[in-house]
């Protein structure tokens, strides 16, 4: 007896389900009722905080888990599994899995990252309400949510393109990791998207047996996530500095383009060339 393995979706949101600069996923609407009408999880990870994911998950219709600040936690809504499994808390009608560190020692760290180096660092900590807004072209209550840090701490370098290398050693000296997300350079504890994918993955598996996991985003953060599951795509805007597969990493699809209006052609496609029988992949179009 054959089981049809169960689609799972990972997907990155800025750049990738989301525009990065009108954050708006209407492009995004076929393939969005698809996965719905298939009852195919949709899980959104991202480096946004928990109240701006669940922001966007109430505009999405989408009630499934999600992965927050670079994988620093992940929520799972507390009655979405039939079993019982180990967490670390629970918390607001979640069962959390936490594998960052706290946002406080992050800024600590940062500070001293400033102080050694010399170099301007601005964190969003650093950051007002208005100066949110205005970098990221948020509303006024979607920078707040913005600034409610917990798991990451994302800055800008007010400086040379080589202060990034810098800074970038001076925090891995100090145990913790960078990470870039397209807008924002990120100081993070021991977590990343991929780690926090691998917690879902469990979870799924123990709910549907056999599954098959797509992940879609297009900046570095994302490849352990990318890394994680079995049809990686990585989305490759023009003229960006992404490598054409990244090293390892042969079965990624690189796609041309960013935003929801790729994010629809991808999972479209992906979804038709599995009801064909074609295995999922962006070249069997």
């Amino acid at each position: 007896m054959t089981t049809t393995p169960k689609v799972i979706i990972f997907t990155d949101l800025d750049g990738t389900l989301l525009d990065r600069d009108t954050y708006s996923f209407a492009p995004a609407q076929p393939a969005l009722d698809m996965i719905r009408k298939k009852g195919i999880p949709l899980v959104f990870s991202s480096s946004k905080t928990r109240a701006e994911m669940e922001l966007y998950r109430e505009r999405a219709g989408n009630d499934h888990p999600f992965i927050a600040e670079n994988g620093g936690a992940v929520f799972v809504p507390s009655h979405y599994f039939s079993f019982r499994f180990p967490y670390d808390r629970e918390r607001d009608g979640y069962r959390v899995f936490e594998l960052g560190t706290l946002h406080v020692k992050l800024v600590e760290t940062l500070n001293v990252v400033k102080k050694e180096t010399g170099i301007s660092i601005k964190g969003f900590s650093d950051l007002s309400k208005e100066e949110v807004f205005s970098l990221c072209g948020l509303s006024g209550d979607e920078a707040e949510f913005a600034r409610k840090r917990e798991y990451d701490e994302p800055f800008i370098i007010e400086g040379k393109e080589s202060h990034v290398d810098v800074v970038r050693r001076k925090i891995e000296e100090k145990g913790m990791q960078y990470a870039w997300g397209g807008r924002f350079h990120h100081i993070l504890g021991n977590n990343d998207k991929g780690k926090a994918v691998g917690i879902l993955k469990g979870l799924y598996e123990n709910q549907f047996f056999s599954i098959s996991t797509l992940g879609i985003g297009d900046s570095p953060n994302d490849y352990p996530m990318l890394a994680a599951v079995d049809h990686p795509f990585l989305l490759r805007g023009q003229g960006s500095s992404l490598p054409e597969v990244p090293p390892g990493e042969p079965a990624w699809v690189i796609v041309d383009g960013t935003g929801p209006a790729v994010w629809n052609k991808v999972i479209l496609n992906f979804l038709g060339c599995r009801r064909n029988g074609s295995g999922g992949d962006d070249r069997c179009g």
